[in-house]
């Protein structure tokens, strides 16, 4: 610890000054000397300024100028961290009632017992040291718990920018297996009928082939023009129309009942479009299962629009998916 720095009030300079040589003799070192109120706390705000506060401020309770030495040393200890020692000779019951709001580390009274004021001056800053101490103890705490409700907050923040990241893969996850799901039912479904077409096809070739065989005919460019005539007849879509809605029906039970419902004024063929896009099929797809060009299909996606009263910025295919 250092030297024990004082600042003596008192306005009975021929007191002040032996006070002053006393405690320097004890090693203290005296800042100053001043018998105002006023005066004194302009100095000791100056010496604060320079870095030099007083640790223990002797203050006489009655003082020369206006104001008395409790005011003074009510104002001193609001601004700076200075111990009080109170100086007087007033009477010991009147000097406590007087000053004892100000919550002076302890009193001295006159005529002056050196030995004594050093053991108060002793022990006043010991007191103030213990009070810089607790309060510095109490404001780390302040810090500390701040700091970590800071990273408590933080952490509490992490978990939920966490979660929030989780539930958005789940869902990502949610939405890729929706449409891994939906890609499957629409090639189930596209090939279930380029399949069912096939196969009827080839079926028909194949009898007639088996006829010309059995009767041991010679094959002519009649025969095989009737043949790509059955051939012709049968890719088209409406001979497995049915075959196709059966199979629709089976995916997507009462499709057809709730269009019919809600849009009365569709033809057959728009129901057909309708369920082509349900399926999610492609306008390419569209236009080869229908056996028409891409712009063609186009138009009639446009023509559905109307006839559904859609507003431009509702996709068709995601409006007839919710019917």
């Amino acid at each position: 610890m250092g030297t024990i720095k004082l600042y003596i009030v008192e306005d009975e300079i021929i007191i002040a000054n032996d006070l002053k040589n006393r405690l320097t003799g004890f090693g203290y070192e005296v800042l100053g000397i001043e018998g105002k109120g006023e005066k004194a706390i302009e100095s000791i705000d100056a010496l604060a300024l320079a870095g030099k506060q007083p640790d223990i401020i002797i203050m006489d309770i009655i003082l020369a100028g206006k104001m008395d030495g409790i005011e003074a040393a009510k104002i001193l200890s609001d601004k700076h961290q200075c111990g009080i020692i109170f100086l007087t000779s007033m009477d010991k019951v009147e000097a406590f009632n007087k000053s004892f709001s100000i919550k002076p580390y302890t009193y001295v009274f006159k005529p002056v017992d050196i030995d004594q004021l050093k053991i108060s001056i002793e022990l006043s800053n010991y007191q103030r040291n213990l009070e810089i101490s607790q309060k510095k103890a109490i404001e780390d705490l302040k810090n500390e718990v701040e700091q970590r409700k800071k990273a408590e907050k933080e952490r509490e923040m992490r978990l939920q920018e966490k979660l929030k990241a989780e539930h958005k893969i789940n869902q990502l996850n949610r939405q890729k297996h929706q449409i891994e799901m939906d890609l499957i039912n629409r090639e189930l479904a596209t090939s279930s009928i380029f399949i069912s077409q096939k196969n009827k096809i080839l079926g028909l070739i194949r009898k007639d082939i088996n006829r010309y065989f059995r009767k041991g005919k010679t094959i002519t460019k009649s025969d095989f023009a009737k043949m790509l005539k059955t051939i012709d007849e049968n890719v088209k879509f409406e001979n497995d129309w049915y075959r196709i809605k059966a199979h629709f029906e089976k995916i997507h039970p009462g499709f057809f009942d709730r269009l019919r419902e809600k849009f009365p004024q569709l033809t057959p063929n728009d129901h057909k479009l309708c369920a082509l896009l349900r399926m999610n099929l492609s306008t390419k797809e569209i236009s080869q299962i229908l056996k028409i060009t891409a712009p063609s299909t186009e138009i009639s996606r446009i023509r559905l629009r109307k006839k559904l009263d859609l507003p431009k910025h509702l996709n068709l295919v995601q409006f007839i998916c919710m019917i």
